[in-house]
């Protein structure tokens, strides 16, 4: 009974042992097999892939930029002179033009200065006229008979004098008497020589240094007028542009002066995107390029632009430089303010190669793409030189033919001479 049981065991060993040598023969035969075949199963890879023509057609390529809408010019309105704001004659929103009356400010005071200065000029041209004119007749016969009068005068007194003197010198007199006889004479002299000097000053009118001086004083009063008028019209506030009014700061009553702003104006008319450009832009923006304009307010309009200007300096923070897009003639009741975003047309080549993007291919010996063999079950690596982008939309500007196949998806994985099958055969029509 022992010797039937380690029988059965040895032969039950026997068995495993065989199972693990076949077991182990047929691993090692699989992978010979595997060895043997795996350089036939290699050659015989098959890549899907997708195809397209190279075609001959139009490519742009935008800039992408975004800002916020600003009209043409926004003017802060202030009073030319300190007043008490008297009357208001707009409201925001109101449409002025250029030079409309907005405000007036209290002129009483400034209107009696006026007056003043008008009555001074009146009475300067008035003595003006007068000097210029010469004395009248009976001016002239004035003077004459004051000299004639003077001279009487004269005459007597020194007949006096003279009989005074002698009688001096006879002892009849006293020298007290002899003065005052002398003095009489030269009283008289003297009346006689003014008589004299006005009558000629009559008679010969006022001379050109006077007659300066009058005119010099006539100007005094133009100027002192003229001020005046400047400080009234100062109290009138005008619009210095044409537009809408916004922001009005003052109410009746309040006092300004010329430091506050009273009010703003805005000319809507014409209306631009402020935006910025990066340094590496700066060369490809130029004044005058077309530009798409999107504004959120309105998803289903596109507007017209094109560049308008251009800044001169680069900001050393942002490293952008300022530029303008005005819209043009926008089609809709466009706010000031709105965000909005604008494609700069930068480049545009008419007649030019394309190829879907999704054809290139870079690696470490350059861009290449792979075109199709003309038995269109292989291809070959074509290296390519590229422009400008437009989506997914790339020009070919040297390596490609018009009308050549590409592939344009599945070129990732394949090599140059590779099998491939072309997925989309309509695209070989």
């Amino acid at each position: 009974m022992r010797v039937t049981r380690r029988r059965v065991f040895y032969v039950i060993i026997i068995i495993v042992i065989g199972l693990l040598v076949v077991r182990t023969s047929s691993l090692i035969y699989k992978r010979r097999q595997e060895q043997i075949t795996s350089p036939q199963v290699q050659a015989e890879r098959i890549i899907p892939v997708q195809v397209a023509r190279v075609e001959r057609g139009e490519i742009k390529s935008f800039l992408t930029v975004s800002g916020l809408i600003e009209p043409k010019e926004i003017v802060r309105v202030f009073a030319k002179s300190i007043g008490q704001a008297k009357e208001i004659l707009v409201q925001e929103g109101t449409r002025v033009e250029k030079d409309d009356i907005l405000m007036r400010l209290d002129d009483e005071q400034i209107r009696l200065q006026v007056a003043q200065a008008k009555a001074n000029l009146d009475v300067a041209e008035a003595s003006l006229e007068r000097i210029k004119a010469g004395a009248r007749p009976q001016e002239i016969n004035q003077a004459e008979a004051a000299v004639r009068q003077a001279k009487i005068n004269l005459d007597s007194a020194d007949e006096n004098y003279q009989k005074m003197q002698k009688l001096f010198s006879e002892g009849a007199i006293s020298e007290q008497q002899l003065d005052q006889a002398k003095n009489h004479f030269e009283i008289a002299q003297a009346q006689y020589e003014v008589a004299s000097e006005s009558y000629k000053l009559v008679s010969e009118g006022a001379s050109p240094e006077d007659i300066k001086t009058v005119e010099a004083q006539v100007r005094q009063a133009q100027s002192a007028l003229e001020l005046a008028r400047s400080q009234l019209n100062n109290s009138i506030v005008r619009a210095p542009i044409s537009g809408s009014v916004t922001g009005i700061s003052v109410k009746t009553g309040e006092l300004v002066s010329s430091a506050m702003p009273l009010l703003s104006i805005m000319d809507s008319n014409e209306l631009f995107l402020k935006t910025g450009i990066s340094e590496k832009d700066i060369a490809a923006v130029h004044i005058g390029q077309d530009t798409e304009i999107l504004i959120d307010a309105f998803p289903e309009v596109k507007f017209s632009g094109e560049v308008a200007s251009k800044g001169v300096i680069v900001d050393p923070t942002s490293k952008t430089m300022e530029i303008k897009i005005k819209i043009v003639e926008p089609h809709v009741d466009i706010s000031p303010g709105m965000f909005a975003r604008g494609n700069i047309l930068i480049a545009h080549n008419p007649d030019t190669l394309t190829i879907p993007s999704t054809a290139l291919t870079r690696r470490v010996e350059g861009l290449f793409v792979f075109v199709l063999d003309k038995n269109e079950d292989t291809v070959s690596k074509r290296p390519i030189i590229t422009g400008i982008t437009e989506g997914n939309q790339v020009e070919i500007i040297d390596g490609l033919q018009e009308d050549e196949i590409i592939v344009i998806l599945g070129n990732i994985a394949i090599e140059e001479g590779e099998r491939v099958r072309v997925t989309n055969r309509e695209a070989l029509e």
